[in-house]
């Protein structure tokens, strides 16, 4: 009897946990893990990278030694129609093998130098696209929740406006304001609806491009704490963050890999217009049917050759000559892309922390705007109580109230966002700095996905 219990116990227990567990909204990781598995540009990345690394296989190919087979059979019939020559009907069978060994290719050398280059461009591309994406995961994340931030603060006006515009109408009938104030009240109603319409679109594109990036609908989203460590970047100095973008930045080094693999390219022109040394060895066997062969050869025999075998170009219509001086002037090309993105990514990453810093003081900042706000509100209500003030004056303060709490919304997400792609551009951006980003949500507090509500986008459970 006890046992049973005890399995009951463990079995309710059990149920509880699975229904706490399903009641928990989808957080950043989870989000990130539907990501890995089902974003197709990641998977195109991936297998493009896999792919680059075949380029320094097929370049040492030139410099290694070749062996090639060949194998022939030829029936044969000689006529003699003008002679008394009799005909002949024979048959060849012949077996080939030979080796080539360069011992002298400059060009073959630098094509290996170009291809080690190329795969190292592609290392670095895919490291750009593994900072991209770890960027874009957030993103995606943070802008439904930004979306639909901004929806419901949107509605919460309208509903205000839509307040105030039935109590003027009111005061209209019973002759307290004018006219005037009722049409300035459906105006500013009317803005606010076509506002509405707008955000509710950009709350089902943002939720759309999240379920593209995942693979899968969501139904719920935990939302950010109330709280957030607005510590601003580590480190503090910028020219720090400069010195690790230009020594990090996957894009930088791709730059500076495509500009070294463009200088081996020219030199592999260069050196196209030198001779080449190759050791050469063929054995060929023979077996003749009746094969009428000259000097007294047998039917069937053998042929062994070995030796140096050396190839100079001389002319080829002008060719080379103009590769060459098209490699050269891609290969300065190639210079000057890398110095502009060199500076390039000094510039936006200065620029990216002056924004992550400034993030961090206009989060406060907007805090307080609300609170101003809300009192600036207060007192245009109780002055156009007493005839103080007018209704334009009331709808401008609730309108200021309402944009004040999207700015800090906005705000909150700008910070984590900026905070995430000042380290991407610095090519430090790693998982596990999402995992702290996850840290700040609160997954008992959901944003609801599948259905527009009209109420607090936050229901706790």
């Amino acid at each position: 009897m006890r046992n049973a219990f005890h399995l009951f116990v463990a079995a309710l227990v059990l149920t509880l946990v699975t229904s706490a567990g399903s009641a928990r909204a989808a957080t950043l990781a989870d989000v990130l893990e539907a990501a890995w598995q089902a974003d197709s540009q990641w998977s195109a990345a991936l297998r493009t990278w896999e792919a680059e690394q075949q380029n320094v296989a097929q370049g040492r190919a030139g410099l290694l030694p070749s062996v090639n087979a060949q194998y022939s059979w030829l029936e044969t019939e000689r006529r003699f129609p003008d002679s008394n020559v009799p005909s002949q009907d024979f048959t060849n069978e012949t077996i080939t093998l030979s080796l080539v060994q360069p011992l002298f290719r400059p060009g073959a050398w630098y094509a290996y130098k170009q291809s080690d280059s190329a795969t190292s461009v592609g290392a670095a591309n895919f490291q750009q696209a593994r900072q991209d994406f770890l960027l874009r995961v957030p993103e995606q994340y943070f802008g439904v929740l930004r979306a639909w931030e901004n929806l419901v603060s949107i509605r919460a006006e309208e509903r205000a406006i839509a307040r105030q515009l039935e109590q003027t109408r009111e005061r209209f009938d019973v002759g307290l304001v004018p006219i005037t104030d009722v049409y300035e009240a459906e105006a500013v109603y009317d803005l606010t609806q076509v506002e509405m319409i707008v955000l509710e679109s950009e709350f089902d594109i943002a939720r759309d491009r999240l379920e593209a990036l995942t693979g899968r609908s969501w139904q719920s989203l935990a939302a950010l704490r109330d709280e957030l460590p607005l510590s601003g970047p580590e480190p503090a100095e910028p020219t720090q963050w400069v010195e690790l973008a230009r020594q990090q930045n996957p894009a930088l080094l791709a730059a500076l890999h495509e500009s070294e693999s463009a200088r081996h390219f020219a030199r592999q022109q260069t050196s196209a217009q030198m001779p080449t040394v190759d050791f050469v060895a063929q054995h060929q066997r023979i077996d003749g049917d009746n094969f009428q062969g000259g000097g007294g050869l047998p039917d069937k025999f053998h042929t062994n050759a070995y030796g140096i075998e050396v190839n100079m170009p001389l002319f080829q219509g002008g060719g080379l000559n103009s590769r060459r001086k098209q490699a050269a002037l891609r290969h300065e090309a190639s210079q000057d892309v890398y110095q502009q993105t060199w500076r390039d990514v000094g510039q936006q990453t200065l620029a990216r922390y002056r924004m992550v810093s400034a993030n961090a003081q206009r989060i406060s900042a907007r805090a307080q705007a609300i609170r101003s706000a809300e009192s600036a509100l207060e007192a245009t209500e109780a002055g156009y109580e007493v005839g103080t003030r007018n209704i334009v004056d009331v709808l401008n303060a609730q309108r200021t109230l309402f944009s004040a709490r999207r700015d800090y919304a906005n705000a909150r997400y700008d910070y984590i966002i900026d905070s995430l792609g000042l380290k991407s551009l610095a090519g430090v951006l790693e998982e596990q700095d999402l995992m702290q980003i996850n840290e700040w949500l609160a997954p008992l507090n959901q944003v609801e996905l599948d259905r527009v509500r009209e109420d607090n986008p936050l229901s706790n459970n």
